[in-house]
């Protein structure tokens, strides 16, 4: 099960990582990774298959600047603002400064117009560094909605 105050740990990492996404402080989502963190998009049969093909894979800190710098500067997309649910959060055992989690999620997009639609459920796994401070050593957020927008070219 997990002690309950490391899933408090980790849940505040998911709301914060969640809080940065949703505000469109994108800037804000590398420093939540220790800097050679892992973060992968990918659909649950690659996942459940060991297949490495990820919409979006960042193998590094910097990677995820990069992305950043990219949805920032090169990238055209529809104007919209999201909201990211997370739910079930699950921590197991403490391994040396370590711990593994898993929570459901759901993101809604909002766009301009003020249409309300889901844009993604899945689950995320993590393994979270706990010191210095809680950070994501490797996210990978399993998406189960198969009609992702062509152009989505930010985290979820």
């Amino acid at each position: 099960m997990g002690d309950p105050a490391i899933r408090c740990t980790v849940e505040d990492l998911l709301y914060r990582y969640a809080e940065a996404l949703d505000d469109g402080e994108l800037e804000r989502w590398p420093a939540l990774f220790v800097e050679n963190g892992q973060y992968r998009l990918i659909p649950r049969e690659n996942h459940q298959k060991g297949l490495p093909v990820s919409l979006i894979l960042c193998t590094s800190r910097a990677m995820m600047e990069d992305r950043v710098v990219a949805i920032r500067k090169a990238c055209v997309y529809t104007p919209h603002v999201c909201r990211h649910l997370h739910t079930n959060v699950r921590v197991g055992e403490v391994e040396a400064g370590h711990v593994e989690a898993r929570a459901n999620y759901a993101v809604y997009r909002t766009t301009e117009d003020g249409e309300t639609v889901l844009l993604s459920v899945g689950h995320v796994e993590a393994r979270v560094v706990l010191e210095p401070e809680p950070r994501f050593e490797r996210m990978d957020v399993v998406y189960e909605t198969f009609r992702i927008p062509g152009l989505l070219v930010y985290p979820i």
